[in-house]
């Protein structure tokens, strides 16, 4: 017998302190009342403060954990976060698209870890992310990966409306000099701005895998996308604020 909730993934990284990658997601889908599955594509050693090491899955690795559950489960989202580099990505989002057409696929490009740790140098990102921008259904890059990814270019508007002709980005704020907390939803036909109701936060592990995972459960629950951006937005206000550490509890 299956489940009255509907079905979002996360594939993502084990983080054994459980504030990032496959163990918050399934946290935050559990708020919002949606079944989350898990899909490891890297085994991390790491602390909510210290990155010391990760052990990349393949390609072939990340689609057998997919394989039974797509087969089995209608799944209505999938979040991806840390993954080995942008030919595993096109993989799996190519998987993903041939077995589920109408799954929404959201891409959170995890460069580096809050920590310091460099995963990639997408420096080129439009050359070489674009096969996977025409799959999936937005891209949630903060103001300093949409630079790095931007290349030379220094405005990461400029480039989140580039990108928009590809896919929906949500540009995140919180590293923003200009807008600090403000995140724009870029779309082809507009931008939508989302504004914090707070003036404080306190710093949180994992805040950018909690945002995009809190849009995959909203999504999955049938609201629109700038809907689900909002919704996204008040949750991650309330993890950030939810104790003063860099562990935050999760509650909708």
């Amino acid at each position: 017998m299956l489940a009255n909730r509907p079905y979002a993934i996360s594939i993502a990284g084990f983080d054994p302190s459980a504030g990032a990658g496959i163990l918050a997601d399934v946290k935050c889908f559990e708020q919002h009342q949606v079944y989350g599955f898990g899909i490891c594509s890297a085994l991390t050693v790491q602390t909510d403060k210290e990155f010391l090491k990760n052990n990349w899955l393949n390609s072939s690795q990340i689609i057998e954990q997919l394989e039974p559950l797509i087969a089995k489960f209608k799944v209505l989202t999938c979040k991806i976060g840390l993954i080995k580099d942008v030919s595993v990505l096109l993989d799996v989002v190519c998987f993903l698209r041939s077995k589920s057409p109408d799954l929404k696929i959201i891409v959170d490009p995890v460069l580096k870890a809050s920590s310091g740790y460099d995963f990639h140098d997408w420096t080129n990102g439009m050359e070489i992310l674009s096969p996977v921008l025409k799959q999936i259904d937005l891209i949630t890059p903060n103001y300093n990966e949409m630079l790095s990814l931007g290349g030379q270019t220094t405005d990461a508007s400029s480039i989140a409306r580039l990108w928009a002709n590809y896919c929906p980005v949500l540009l995140k704020g919180g590293h923003s000099i200009t807008t600090l907390g403000t995140d724009y939803l870029y779309e082809e036909d507009g931008i939508y701005e989302f504004t914090p109701r707070v003036n404080e936060i306190h710093q949180k592990h994992g805040s950018g895998c909690v945002l995009s995972a809190a849009i995959a459960a909203n999504l999955a629950l049938g609201h629109s996308l700038k809907q689900a951006c909002g919704n996204a937005k008040l949750y991650i206000e309330n993890f950030l604020n939810s104790n003063n550490t860099l562990l935050g509890y999760h509650s909708l």
